[in-house]
């Protein structure tokens, strides 16, 4: 079910659409890692590219090494963009709400979850994690919280793994970010049973004035086989 936090993406970048595209596009990190993870997957395979935006560079590099590509986006703009020009099934929906369909080769999540509070986060990426086939991989970039949390008490939770609704730079604007620490989103991860395969963090910056030089995480995580996958962890905090 849809929440608040999944749907808060939705005017950010319907707003942004091509001007993000631009700003993003020729990332070298991004498109390094993206092909890395090509490489790995067997031909023809089924991947899903998590906040597709409008299909630039991710869900086109896929398509033209000859797998089948899914993607959804919040944007209804974004995926216009993408379903006129990358071949693929492509669908407006939010990260709780769509449900894959089958089993998966491949999981895209680059620079998707940026607005979602943790617990969102915490059940989409377990929920896509567990339609990994055997051997399938798990692909995610992100803003490092480390080179921005200011204070202690600023992290989410006891582990320091996470800040939510936490100002960082963003298209020349301060944007409220879900952001992992370097080393927790790695532990994220491994607490599902996943294998991290590659990790690289680097320093991007975007093809817009406004922008401040990024600080960047991309991360290649396995299924090794098709033992159940555990909740990754810290667990999200719970309400009472």
């Amino acid at each position: 079910m849809s929440t608040a936090g999944s749907q808060a993406g939705l005017e950010t970048f319907d707003a942004l659409n091509i001007d993000y595209e631009k700003a993003y596009h020729d990332n070298p990190f991004k498109v390094a890692c993206v092909k890395a993870a090509i490489s790995m997957l067997p031909p023809g395979s089924r991947v899903l590219d998590v906040g597709c935006g409008t299909g630039m560079p991710v869900s086109e590099l896929l398509s033209a090494a000859g797998l089948e590509v899914f993607g959804f986006d919040i944007s209804p703009k974004m995926v216009h963009y993408a379903q006129s020009r990358v071949k693929g099934t492509f669908v407006v929906s939010d990260m709780l709400e769509y449900q894959p369909v089958g089993v998966l080769a491949g999981v895209f999540i680059i620079f998707a979850h940026l607005q979602l509070s943790y617990a969102d986060f915490h059940a989409a990426a377990y929920k896509f994690a567990q339609a990994l086939q055997p051997g399938g991989i798990l692909v995610l970039g992100q803003m490092p919280a480390d080179k921005y949390v200011r204070a202690e008490s600023d992290w989410g939770d006891a582990t320091k793994t996470y800040v939510e609704d936490y100002d960082a730079p963003f298209m020349g604007e301060m944007l409220p970010t879900l952001a992992l620490s370097a080393e927790g989103q790695l532990e994220f991860l491994r607490s599902m049973g996943l294998e991290i395969v590659s990790d690289k963090i680097d320093t991007f910056q975007p093809n817009n004035p406004k922008c401040l030089p990024e600080e960047q995480q991309y991360i290649i995580a396995r299924r090794p086989d098709g033992r159940p996958l555990s909740p990754p962890k810290p667990l999200p905090k719970t309400t009472s």
